[in-house]
């Protein structure tokens, strides 16, 4: 029987295929991508994509579902119920007790560096599309940061989101981060599936674009940070498990949206 997976096996999963030198981490590789003959690693982050919630979605998200067809689809064990230590988490490969970062401002003073930290100091091209915030914690050890404000709606920063991504694919990255927001603004303020749903395709259509923009050999990454945890469908579809997607790009997806 396969181990169980968790978030903090992403890190050192990435490092693998990029061959970056880490220090020791609480994570371990998943083997099951092992001689996919990746070079690069795009990450896409999506805030509340849970494991039972992608599911039940998947009629509505044909990208990620050719993805998973195509790769592989796994449910990981969230190792916090926030954003900021479960991102935390799942770029540095540690547990919240062990990175110690709850908010921003502990990011900001936080001596624990990410996976796109060392793959900068490995002289491995790296990029980041967050939030404004999150992302100036970045600034000086990761070769393009780029910021979205947070004051835009939860569509418009996932739009953001692309573009900058797209706009960051030009610099020619081996590990580029993006972090999409839609369906957890969406949860926080109070609205139920069907607006759950719009969000969630919306974020599965800027997906298709940006596979389609990457290069062959790229391992494109989906996975949740947390499940819902605000809201009326709070803990409906699980209360720890995310879904994490991983995909090799050896040709157009049958179903992309692009």
């Amino acid at each position: 029987m396969p181990r169980s997976i968790k978030l903090i096996d992403l890190a050192p999963t990435m490092a693998r295929v990029l061959g970056v030198k880490t220090p020791p981490l609480d994570g371990t590789a998943i083997d099951l991508v092992e001689g996919w003959g990746c070079d690069r690693v795009i990450l896409g982050i999506v805030d509340s994509l849970g494991y039972g919630l992608c599911r039940a979605l998947e009629p509505d998200l044909p990208v990620m579902r050719s993805m998973a067809e195509e790769g592989l689809i796994l449910r990981a064990e969230s190792v916090a119920s926030s954003t900021t230590p479960a991102i935390a988490s799942i770029l540095t490969g540690l547990t919240p007790e062990n990175h110690g970062i709850t908010n921003t401002a502990q990011a900001c003073e936080s001596k624990i560096r990410s996976l796109l930290e060392w793959a900068s100091f490995d002289e491995v091209p790296s990029a980041v599309v967050m939030e404004e915030e999150g992302a100036r914690t970045f600034e000086g050890f990761v070769d393009l940061v780029m910021g979205v404000p947070k004051s835009r709606e939860g569509g418009d920063f996932d739009r953001e989101v692309l573009a900058r991504s797209l706009q960051a694919l030009k610099m020619d990255p081996r590990l580029l981060v993006g972090h999409y927001v839609g369906i957890d603004r969406i949860a926080h303020l109070g609205g139920g599936i069907e607006e759950i749903r719009e969000a969630a395709s919306e974020i599965d259509g800027h997906l298709g674009v940006l596979a389609s923009a990457i290069p062959a050999g790229s391992m494109m990454i989906v996975c949740g940070d947390h499940p819902l945890h605000a809201g009326g469908l709070k803990d409906v579809f699980d209360s720890k498990d995310v879904a994490a997607i991983f995909w090799r790009k050896g040709r157009p997806l049958r179903r992309s949206l692009s």
